[in-house]
């Protein structure tokens, strides 16, 4: 009886890349702001900690989507979480729009969509 989702699993590996790729975007833009204002706006934790965070957690959601699904859609919908809300404290990048649209449907497809494993 052991199920998997392999088109979640693709879409969360995909917008996980997406997420990795916008997280070092937000932690290079935030490095330059913080140099420049001496520290007084310094947002470089959410850069690192929920930008490059969510795109770890999507990759270990997208990988655990393959054995077990719904494992792996609780970690993605964990990292859209975690994307919306380094989009609100910095602001909203591509490749992070890229990446909340693919782990929102990687998401879905991971408990609508599950086959038996053979």
């Amino acid at each position: 009886m052991n199920k998997k989702s392999i088109p979640g699993a693709v879409l969360g590996i995909i917008g996980a890349v997406f997420a990795i790729i916008g997280g070092l975007g937000l932690a290079l833009c935030a490095e330059l702001v913080s140099g420049i204002t001496a520290g007084v706006a310094d947002y470089t934790w959410a850069a690192y900690v929920l930008g490059l965070g969510a795109g770890v957690v999507a990759l270990i959601g997208g990988i655990l989507d393959f054995k077990k699904p719904k494992v792996g859609g609780i970690l993605q919908i964990i990292a859209i979480v975690m994307i919306v809300v380094v989009s609100i404290l910095m602001f909203f990048q591509w490749a992070m729009i890229v990446a909340l649209i693919l782990l929102v449907i990687g998401a879905i497809l991971s408990f609508c969509l599950q086959k038996e494993a053979k």
